[in-house]
């Protein structure tokens, strides 16, 4: 269950929820340079606001107000944060298995908290051959066991992405910053996209609490999504 645990936590995981001043600043990377921070590949004609892996076969828009990630922020934001449960913090913090791609609202170091859109990819691995729907239930059920504050909004329900069958899922959980004292309830929509031998897991994270509404955003950038078959 561990590669699926890997998976899943990368759904727990936001970019930034409020960063000190003191903390040097990260480039964000868009267009060309993003496959430096993401791991994957963007060719040299993409425009600055759609990320493209050939290698994992899949692309995405932003919106031109929102900025593309740096890997070095991804890290530091996975070390800085608990979901209160010892074994599930330390896969997290180990930081072996980046995104694809961190879509998020602000720059880093932010002093707001940061909503972001994350495509994952990993191996399907004892889940291999079950439905999207299956696949789905699986990766909440983990998530549930992993992070003690994991709550779904509803049902778990099929649905289809990129003309794939798939899996969603809407949930809210807590994150503990312990260098800023202080907890945040993350709301999160996740789709679950088997493909072959892979399982692609978009995860939309807001940490607000209410604060601003990203929901447009984040349904106009997943519309956006595009999966070779």
């Amino acid at each position: 269950m561990r590669r699926l645990l890997l998976a899943l936590l990368a759904v727990a995981q936001l970019s930034g929820c409020g960063s000190s001043d003191s903390r040097p600043a990260k480039t964000p990377v868009a267009g060309g340079d993003a496959s430096r921070a993401s791991g994957a590949e963007v060719p040299a004609g993409a425009n600055g606001n759609r990320f493209f892996s050939p290698v994992a076969g899949v692309s995405v828009e932003k919106r031109p107000s929102w900025v593309f990630g740096t890997l070095e922020s991804e890290l530091a934001n996975r070390r800085a944060v608990s979901v209160g449960r010892e074994e599930t913090d330390a896969v997290m913090h180990e930081g072996k298995t980046p995104p694809l791609v961190v879509i998020a609202r602000y720059e880093e170091p932010s002093a707001k908290p940061n909503p972001t859109l994350k495509i994952n990819l990993r191996e399907l691995g004892e889940v291999h051959g079950a439905s999207a729907l299956a696949i789905t239930r699986a990766v909440a059920d983990a998530m549930a066991k992993a992070i003690p504050s994991f709550e779904l909004e509803g049902a778990v329900q099929a649905t289809h992405l990129s003309g794939l069958d798939a899996g969603t899922f809407r949930a809210h959980f807590t994150l503990e910053v312990p260098d800023l004292a202080r907890s945040f309830d993350i709301k999160t929509q996740a789709w679950i996209v088997p493909r072959g031998d892979h399982v692609f897991i978009i995860a939309a994270s807001d940490p607000s609490e209410g604060a601003e509404d990203f929901e447009a955003d984040f349904q106009a950038m997943v519309a956006t999504i595009v999966i070779r078959k």
